[in-house]
C-alpha cells in the first residue's frame, strides 16, 4: 500500500491570519524561530534595535501557542533567537486578530504555536552553538517532555551570551542667530548581554472532560557595557571644544510568572477555559559617566561625572474566562472577559559632579508611581454559509483607568476610558487554488511602560534617550484584503492612526543645546501597505521563495508648535534560495533590500544583507549541524537624517552594530518521537508582558 500525503504550502492564507507552515518547510530545519520569521512576507526584524514590524507598522505582539504576551520585545527577540525552529509548527501573522485577543498592538500579532506529539513517554532536544563577530557570541538550550498516565510534565531552559561592539556616529547642527553650532560624536561601545529564559509546568487530566495546569516562567537579562564617546563642537566650521564621556552601564531584568489554568468541556464542541496570572518585573539600570573637556583640542584638567541610577519595580495580575459553544454545523460563539491590574514605580536620580562636588540635577531627578487597571469584554460569531464561504464577526470593549502621578507633581497622566473594538472577517474560497479574505478591525497601540519611564541615557553630554510620560494610546481603524493562487498571495493593508506612537524622535532645546530622544506621538499617520509572495522551483533541487513589499505612508503633525506634512513610499525585497546538494545535506542564500524608509520625521537611508547557510543532518535525521553567515557584505547599516529646519532639528546618525557574524549550531533530539506534549496552553498575560519594554 502507497499512503498520499498532501503537503501544505509554505504560506497559507486563513480567514483572519497568514500562516507559514515551519514543519513544511525543509530549509527552516536547524534554523532559529527568529530566523524563520525575519524571513516571512511584510514582517522586518530589525536585530540591531531588538524591534519586529509588520505592513511598515511598529506595535508587535509575540505570544506564544495562541496567548497574548507582555513579553518586553527585546526579551522576545532574543527568546525566539534561542528558539529552535524544529520545536515550531507554524507561525501566524494576525494583521487584525479577533475578538478574543486584547486590542493591543497597532500592527497585529505574531503567533508562534509550537509542535505538539501524542504519546506516552519522555522525549526531549538540546542546541549547542558557538560564533563569532567582531567579538564570541554563544548559546544553548534544553527542552524536555514527560507524561505519565494523568499528568505531563514540560520544561525548557535557553541560554544565549552575546559579546559584541557598537559603533555609532552622530552629527547635530543648531542655528544660533547669523552662526551654526554643530556636534559631532563618534561612539565605541563594548557590550555584553546575557540572557536566560526558563519554562516548567505540568497538566493534570482530572477527567476526561476537565484539565488543570501550571506554569511558572522567567527570564533575567544582563547587560554590560563600557563605551568611549569622542565628540567635537564647531561653531562656524571651526572646532571649538571636544569631550571625551566615558560611560559605563548596567541593565538587569528580572521577571517570573505563575499561571494557573483550568479548562472544561461540557461537550466536545462547548469548553470553558479560566486563566489566572501574577507576573513581577524588576529592572536595575544604573550607569556612570565620566566627561574629560579640552578647549582647541588641548586637555584642559577639566573632568566632570554623570551618575544615574533608575530602579523600577512592577507587578500585574491578571484573570481571564472564555467560554466557546458549536450551534449546529454552521453557526459557533465566544465570549469572555479579562482584569489586568498592574503597580509600577520608577525611581530615577541624576547627579553631576562638578569641581569635586556632587550636585543633583533637579529637573532629571523624580519618582513616579503608575496605577492601571484595564477590563475587558468580547463575544464574537462565526457562521459559514457553506464549505467555500465564511464570515466571523467581533466585538471588544474595554475600559481602562490609568494615573501616573511623581513626587513633585500628581495627574501627570490621569485617563479613564472606554473603547469598542470591532472586528469582521469575510472569506471565500473559489477552488481549491483560489481564495479571497477581506477583514476590518480597530487596534489600540498602548505606550510600553519603559516608554513612559523616564529613564535616561547620555549619548553625549547634551545628548539624551529618555522616556515620556505623556504619551498617549495610539487608535488605528485596519482594512486588509488578500488573495492566494496556489502559493502566490497578494494582500493589501490600509491603515489610519490616531497619534501614533514614534519612537526615538528628536527634540531640541536650543538654549542650552541639548537633544532629547524620546517617543512622541503624531496626530495623523495613515499606511498603505502591498505584499506579493511567490515561490518558483527552478530544479528539483534549486527552489526559491520570493517576497515583495510596498509601503507609502503620510504624516501630518504639530510637532513642537509646527505643523509637519510627510509622505513617502519605500520597497523592500527579500529572496531565499534553497539547493539541495543530498538527501542530508542543503545550502541556503538568503538577503534581502530596503529602500529609503520613514522612521517618524527622520528618514532611514537604504540598506540590506546576504546571508549563507548550510546544513548537515545525520543520525536518521536526530542530529543536525548548520554553519552560518549572517551580513556576508557587511551591508546592515543604518543611516539616519532628520531635517526639519523650521524646528532647528538637522541631525544625521550611522549605526553599526557587529556586522559579519559566522556561526555554528548543533541540535540533538533523542527520546521517545512519540510522547504527548503539554497543551499549547495558553496564560492569561501574553498581552501584557509585550509592554514591558526592556532596553
Amino acid at each position: 500500500d502507497v499512503d498520499v500525503v498532501a503537503k501544505k504550502q509554505v504560506y497559507e492564507l486563513e480567514i483572519d491570519r497568514m500562516v507559514i507552515n515551519v514543519d513544511n518547510s525543509v530549509t527552516s530545519s536547524g534554523n532559529t524561530a527568529l530566523e524563520v520569521l525575519e524571513k516571512a512576507p511584510g514582517v522586518i526584524v530589525d536585530r540591531q534595535n531588538s524591534s519586529i514590524s509588520m505592513s511598515g507598522k511598529g506595535g508587535v505582539m509575540i505570544i506564544i501557542n495562541g496567548r497574548q504576551n507582555r513579553m518586553p520585545m527585546a526579551a522576545a527577540v532574543e527568546m525566539l533567537a534561542s528558539m529552535n525552529a524544529d520545536n515550531v509548527e507554524k507561525i501566524e501573522l494576525i494583521t487584525s486578530p479577533p475578538a478574543k485577543y486584547d486590542a493591543e498592538g497597532d500592527a497585529g500579532i505574531i503567533n508562534v504555536v509550537l509542535k505538539k506529539n501524542d504519546d506516552f513517554g519522555t522525549n526531549g532536544s538540546f542546541t549547542l552553538g558557538a560564533g563569532m563577530g567582531e567579538r564570541e557570541r554563544l548559546n544553548g538550550g534544553l527542552n524536555l517532555n514527560h507524561h505519565v498516565e494523568k499528568v505531563n510534565y514540560f520544561g525548557l531552559y535557553n541560554a544565549t551570551y552575546n559579546n559584541f561592539r557598537q559603533h555609532i556616529n552622530g552629527n547635530r547642527i543648531i542655528t544660533q542667530g547669523a552662526s551654526t553650532l554643530e556636534t559631532n560624536s563618534i561612539s565605541n561601545r563594548e557590550a555584553s548581554m546575557l540572557f536566560q529564559n526558563a519554562r516548567l509546568g505540568f497538566d493534570y487530566t482530572i477527567s476526561s472532560k476537565t484539565v488543570l495546569g501550571m506554569l511558572a516562567t522567567g527570564y533575567i537579562r544582563d547587560w554590560e557595557m563600557d563605551a568611549l564617546n569622542d565628540i567635537f563642537y564647531r561653531r562656524d566650521d571651526v572646532i571649538t571644544d571636544r569631550s571625551n564621556l566615558n560611560t559605563f552601564e548596567l541593565n538587569k531584568w528580572i521577571h517570573y510568572m505563575g499561571n494557573v489554568n483550568l479548562q472544561h468541556k461540557f461537550k466536545e464542541d462547548e469548553i470553558l477555559e479560566v486563566n489566572l496570572d501574577y507576573l513581577n518585573y524588576e529592572n536595575d539600570n544604573p550607569s556612570n559617566y565620566v566627561i574629560t573637556n579640552s578647549g582647541n583640542g588641548q586637555n584642559t584638567g577639566s573632568d566632570e561625572g554623570i551618575d544615574v541610577a533608575k530602579l523600577t519595580p512592577l507587578q500585574i495580575g491578571v484573570g481571564m474566562i472564555d467560554y466557546s459553544r458549536q450551534i449546529g454545523s454552521k453557526f459557533k460563539m465566544e465570549v469572555g472577559v479579562k482584569a489586568t491590574i498592574t503597580r509600577f514605580t520608577n525611581d530615577v536620580s541624576v547627579n553631576y559632579l562638578r569641581q569635586g562636588t556632587w550636585q543633583p540635577d533637579d529637573e532629571l531627578t523624580n519618582k513616579y508611581k503608575m496605577k492601571e487597571d484595564i477590563s475587558a469584554i468580547y463575544s464574537a460569531v462565526n457562521y459559514s454559509f457553506n464549505k467555500k464561504t465564511s464570515i466571523v464577526a467581533g466585538l471588544r470593549y474595554e475600559y481602562m483607568n490609568s494615573v501616573l502621578s511623581s513626587a513633585t507633581e500628581q495627574g501627570i497622566l490621569d485617563l479613564h476610558y472606554g473603547k469598542l473594538f470591532p472586528t469582521f472577517f469575510f472569506s471565500r474560497k473559489f477552488n481549491e487554488n483560489n481564495s479571497w479574505q477581506f477583514s476590518y478591525s480597530r487596534r489600540i497601540d498602548r505606550p510600553t511602560f519603559n516608554e513612559l519611564a523616564p529613564f535616561i541615557i547620555f549619548v553625549t553630554p547634551e545628548t539624551f534617550i529618555s522616556g515620556n510620560v505623556k504619551l498617549l494610546p495610539a487608535l488605528s481603524d485596519v482594512l486588509k484584503t488578500d488573495f492566494q493562487h496556489k502559493g502566490i498571495i497578494f494582500s493589501v493593508t490600509y491603515t489610519d492612526t490616531k497619534d501614533a506612537i514614534s519612537r526615538f524622535q528628536p527634540e531640541i532645546d536650543e538654549e542650552r543645546n541639548r537633544m532629547y530622544v524620546t517617543s512622541k506621538n503624531l496626530d495623523h499617520f495613515k499606511t498603505i501597505a502591498g505584499m506579493l509572495a511567490f515561490p518558483f522551483t527552478l530544479t528539483n533541487w534549486w527552489k526559491m521563495q520570493n517576497n515583495f513589499s510596498w509601503i507609502y505612508q503620510s504624516i501630518k503633525t504639530v510637532y513642537d508648535g509646527e505643523d509637519i506634512d510627510i509622505q513617502q513610499s519605500n520597497y523592500r525585497i527579500n529572496t531565499i534560495q534553497n539547493f539541495t546538494i543530498s538527501k542530508t545535506f542543503s545550502a541556503e542564500v538568503s538577503g534581502f533590500y530596503q529602500s529609503v524608509s520613514l522612521f517618524g520625521i527622520a528618514e532611514l537611508k537604504p540598506y540590506g544583507r546576504v546571508d549563507f547557510g548550510l546544513e548537515k543532518k545525520f543520525n536518521d535525521g536526530n542530529s543536525t549541524l548548520s554553519l552560518n553567515v549572517i551580513d556576508a557584505f557587511k551591508t546592515n547599516i543604518f543611516k539616519s537624517t532628520a531635517y526639519v529646519p523650521e524646528l532647528n532639528i538637522n541631525t544625521r546618525s550611522k549605526l553599526d552594530f557587529d556586522l559579519r557574524v559566522i556561526s555554528f549550531t548543533f541540535t540533538q533530539n533523542f527520546g521517545n518521537k512519540q510522547v504527548k506534549s503539554a497543551r499549547k496552553r495558553e496564560t492569561a498575560s501574553e498581552e501584557e508582558r509585550n509592554r514591558i519594554n526592556t532596553q
